[in-house]
């Protein structure tokens, strides 16, 4: 391991330091930051929500964190850029773009503060320390912090790496993220904040991952410690309390804190403030959404950093239909496809991309087929003709396969107002009668914004429903599955799969003994 060290370090201690330096968490104990409940300066001893974005800033350049508030999430970010920049030999420079003044002077103090408590034998000369800037000397290592309502920026710096707090709240995000982009190159970028409203640039940065290269660290408010509070002798659970205690695996302090927290600020506002789920925090005017919440919250969420994301092997005596979106390939709307088991009615696989060709969508479309080929035969591809589907079907049409939905009148699908009413009523069918249990994050995100703005369902400005097109027409393929590829195997399938994702649910629940660690 090789860090800077202070140029007199006796030999005999350059071992001790060096591991000292070296390890991150260390490190940041010989750091201060306030307590707002103790009322003073406290070590920074890491939290596992800090944690568990430092993780995701060591295996990812690209990082999204979304955030329930005050869960001292920029600070951690800060110490993890300091500490990078205090211990390496190269001149490496870390930003961070605030959008309140008030933010970004908070943060330049706390670089200046840091500074000030480090021993005395890790004190250094600086050659700039300024009201935006700290540079060591030595190395030509160190960080900024700016303030930007939307239109400031970097553009006229070079940094190594970038934190963008409250980056849903800037006034043109685009634009910043535009010129930190041009600044920082294939450098660490990481934005973290909490949600503004639904269809805005965050939100769009969040449902194209991880296919835009972007990871996303989801950080619930029940991961926070200090989010308890004593509860009183009577308390009692509601029943939809109770649900949500036995989804999240709530004590009753954690419980008890929520319900002040929303009696003073409302259901919904609590919620978009502290989150509990990812898809919970881009809910918006719910008195237009397709899809009941109640019913999607029931669904297990799996979290992918792949494109191409396998929910459940193939079963060769299964059988499987294809439902098929195509887009031109231009970088806008995604070309998406989702596998379901006509046995247990599930997703079994996912992919979408933007970049993807037409004719390129439906050799991928034979491929995943073959793959999903049973003994009871190739699946059952679904693809509308519309627009960039007449290219697709004629490309599995050259490419020998055969086994395409059509009509009564050897027609391929369609798509108009009525015919996607069809099939999205189809998939609102199995959702309402809970016999979905499971659906990657990007797909559950965009069944969740789904929206009735003028006749049929479809997503808000900005945002995307290919993921959610593409499963209404898989189980609208279902309806014409014969009866003779359904087995009676469906029934204990259904059983055994229901019971494996209660099983999972549960050893996901953080124990209680663990809550206070």
């Amino acid at each position: 391991m090789t860090v800077w060290l202070p140029p007199n370090i006796p030999t005999s201690l350059q071992g001790k330091l060096t591991t000292l330096l070296g390890d991150r968490e260390l490190f940041c104990r010989m750091l201060k930051v306030y307590d707002k409940q103790l009322k003073k300066n406290v070590p920074l001893n890491v939290w596992p929500a800090q944690r568990k974005v430092w993780s995701a800033m060591d295996r990812s350049n690209r990082v999204l964190v979304v955030k329930a508030r005050q869960m001292g999430i920029s600070v951690g970010i800060r110490a993890y850029q300091f500490h990078k920049a205090f211990t390496s030999l190269d001149p490496l420079k870390y930003a961070v773009l605030s959008f309140h003044a008030r933010s970004a002077t908070n943060l330049r103090k706390l670089d200046r503060e840091w500074l000030d408590d480090l021993p005395e034998a890790l004190k250094r000369d600086m050659s700039v320390d300024s009201a935006t800037d700290s540079q060591f000397a030595d190395t030509g290592a160190g960080f900024a912090a700016f303030t930007t309502g939307g239109r400031g920026g970097t553009r006229s710096f070079v940094f190594t790496g970038a934190q963008l707090s409250e980056f849903a709240f800037y006034t043109d995000p685009d634009e910043v993220l535009a010129q930190v982009l041009a600044t920082v190159g294939d450098g660490p970028i990481i934005i973290e904040t909490t949600v503004n409203a639904p269809g805005d640039a965050f939100h769009r940065l969040v449902e194209g991952a991880p296919e835009n290269g972007w990871e996303v660290v989801f950080l619930p408010w029940f991961q926070h410690h200090p989010y308890q509070h004593t509860v009183p002798s009577d308390f009692a659970c509601t029943s939809s309390e109770q649900k949500m205690k036995t989804q999240h695996g709530l004590t009753n302090e954690q419980v008890y804190w929520r319900r002040a927290q929303v009696a003073t600020l409302g259901e919904h506002k609590f919620r978009r403030e502290f989150p509990a789920t990812l898809q919970e925090c881009f809910i918006g005017v719910t008195k237009s959404a397709y899809l009941p919440s109640e019913a999607l919250a029931d669904i297990e969420t799996v979290h992918f950093n792949t494109p191409y994301r396998v929910l459940e092997e193939v079963d060769l005596d299964d059988y499987y239909v294809i439902g098929a979106d195509p887009a031109g390939g231009t970088g806008g709307d995604y070309s998406a496809m989702q596998v379901v088991s006509a046995m247990t009615y599930q997703p079994v696989y996912t992919e979408r991309d933007n970049t993807i060709a037409p004719h390129e969508f439906a050799e991928r479309l034979v491929q995943v087929a073959a793959k999903y080929t049973t003994t009871n035969g190739p699946p059952l591809i679904l693809c509308e003709q519309n627009n960039h589907g007449h290219a697709v079907l004629r490309e599995l049409d050259t490419l020998g396969y055969k086994n395409v939905w059509t009509d009564a009148n050897r027609k391929p699908w369609v798509t108009t107002h009525k015919s996607k009413i069809d099939a999205y009523d189809t998939l609102r069918e199995f959702v309402i009668n809970g016999m979905i249990f499971r659906l990657d994050q990007s797909t559950l995100m965009e069944l969740r914004s789904l929206q009735i703005l003028k006749v049929s369902p479809e997503a808000p400005a900005g945002l995307h429903d290919d993921l959610a097109m593409s499963l209404a027409l898989a189980y609208r393929a279902l309806r014409d599955v014969p009866r003779s590829k359904r087995r009676e195997a469906v029934g204990a399938r259904m059983e055994s799969m229901m019971s494996n994702v209660k099983a999972r649910k549960t050893r996901a629940r953080r124990l209680p003994w663990n809550v206070r660690s």
